[in-house]
């Protein structure tokens, strides 16, 4: 009885270390499990829920894309670069923009005027026995001496009119057209192009309309279908 009543009394002494073992050996055991099974330390969920986007009811549609970085307007250091070469490229190698050839006109013969442009005064005409406006200049001359044409152009027409005689109408740029009556001869036909001072037909008999003033040529020009004083462009 003696040596039983010893063997609980060394229970009883000795319970409270054997119980503090037993948990830090499970305290043991537990650490190792966590530290092979997670060796970063947290999980994968652990992970996505710190990652997981939580939406702010509090901020404004207006805020939010104030909170957007500003795109630079600064073009690419490449583009940046081939407009600068672009500017300081050499003048003489930029296209050169061509003028425009600049329309001249010139007498259509080597001779005097004898009657000039009127447009506003009244002249009077011997062959008709009247004062009518004259707006054209007549150039003095004698049978077969040359016309030219007064300036680059195309002819629109050659003719007989029972007013004018022989004539020839020339097209030129910027809307003018120029008229030749009392010719003979004529050197060009319709459609033809023709070069400032060609020959292009020769004088003959007067213009019926002028005819007592002899044989001349009846020179005039108009600008969009409005007569022109010719002596104005040369």
């Amino acid at each position: 009885m003696k040596r039983t009543n010893g063997g609980a009394q060394w229970w009883s002494e000795d319970k409270s270390f054997y119980l503090a073992l037993m948990l830090c050996l499970a305290a043991i055991a537990v650490a190792a499990y966590l530290l092979f099974a997670f060796p970063n330390g947290t999980s994968d969920d652990d992970t996505m829920q710190a990652q997981e986007y939580q939406a702010d009811d509090s901020v404004t549609a207006s805020e939010a894309l104030e909170r957007i970085p500003a795109m630079d307007p600064q073009p690419a250091p490449a583009q940046q670069e081939t407009q600068q070469e672009t500017d300081t490229a050499d003048p003489a190698e930029q296209p050169e923009q061509q003028p425009a050839d600049a329309l001249s006109f010139a007498s259509p013969m080597d001779s005097k005027i004898t009657q000039d442009f009127s447009q506003n005064t009244l002249l009077y005409n011997e062959t008709t026995g009247d004062w009518r406006t004259h707006e054209a200049v007549d150039y003095e001359g004698k049978s077969g001496d040359t016309v030219q044409a007064a300036a680059a152009g195309t002819v629109l027409a050659v003719g007989e009119d029972p007013v004018l005689g022989v004539y020839m109408t020339i097209s030129h740029a910027q809307g003018l057209t120029s008229l030749y009556a009392g010719l003979a001869d004529p050197c060009v036909a319709e459609g033809d192009a023709v070069k400032q001072g060609q020959k292009i037909a020769v004088l003959g008999e007067p213009m019926p309309l002028e005819e007592k003033q002899g044989t001349h040529l009846h020179f005039s020009v108009s600008e969009n279908d409005k007569a022109k004083n010719p002596k104005e462009l040369y």
